[in-house]
């Protein structure tokens, strides 16, 4: 939990509950107009039965595997300078929902949040988090400890019945989710960064620009989270020492 406390702190903005978030709007394109570039993703994993939902632009990756009542296309939001998948069932106007990649990152602000950690079935865990008013409630599922800020939002008004009952449905979409195919996963990049530090520490965590297709490596110590080490680890595998602010802390 400390960790995921620090991307709320480094999250350029703060996404309100109850408010636009749910509601995105914007223009509808496929990707690949990224000033950065494409990655060359791999071919899919052939595990999941079901049609293949991919979005890339740049380094922002992703597929998912849907069931055959489900449709998709892609979708970028300028306003929030967010892009990815938008997915629906057939026939059921409150299914629906959005796979984003926030590029400026995300945040969460609000009373009365409640955040619980999940693992899904094939190991990756996300944060659900709710908010419950008294006719609607407010859902996201953040991805951790991937290559960028990945979100699942539903795009209208959702309940809590709702979402009961189609909780299991959407996670085990989810649970078929690649995202960021082909880039240094997080855990490569810490790897990389220890090869280059020889300070002490009690956490180490990445952040990933899509932007700029690097990750920055942060480790601290201490119960507060004292930054003692920051590197910047580039798509090639190349570290380079960051200046140590000692301005960044896990509370």
């Amino acid at each position: 939990m400390k960790r995921f406390l620090s991307l709320i702190l480094l999250s350029a903005a703060c996404v309100l509950a109850l408010t636009a978030v749910v509601t995105l709007s914007g223009c509808t394109a496929k990707g690949g107009n990224d000033p950065t570039g494409s990655i060359t993703p791999p071919d899919p994993q052939p595990d999941a039965v079901g049609q293949r939902a991919t979005y890339t632009s740049g380094n922002v990756d992703m597929a998912l595997t849907l069931p055959d009542s489900w449709q998709w296309e892609a979708v970028q939001h300028k306003e929030e300078n967010t892009e990815g998948i938008h997915f629906w069932k057939t026939g059921d106007k409150a299914l629906d929902f959005q796979l984003l990649c926030w590029r400026d990152g995300f945040g969460l602000c609000g009373t009365d949040l409640t955040s619980e950690e999940v693992t899904l079935p094939n190991g990756q865990k996300v944060w659900q988090h709710t908010q419950e008013s008294s006719d609607s409630l407010w859902l996201n599922i953040y991805f951790e400890n991937v290559p960028g800020d990945y979100v699942c939002a539903p795009t209208g008004t959702f309940t809590q019945e709702t979402w009961k009952a189609c909780r299991d449905e959407l996670l085990s979409i989810l649970d078929t989710a690649q995202l960021g195919r082909g880039i240094m996963t997080e855990q490569q990049a810490i790897d990389a960064a220890k090869a280059q530090f020889n300070g002490e520490y009690d956490t180490a965590y990445g952040r990933y620009d899509v932007s700029g297709g690097s990750w920055t490596v942060y480790f601290s110590r201490g119960a507060m989270g004292q930054q003692s080490g920051r590197f910047a680890v580039a798509a090639d595998g190349t570290v380079t020492a960051a200046a140590n602010t000692g301005d960044e802390t896990e509370k």
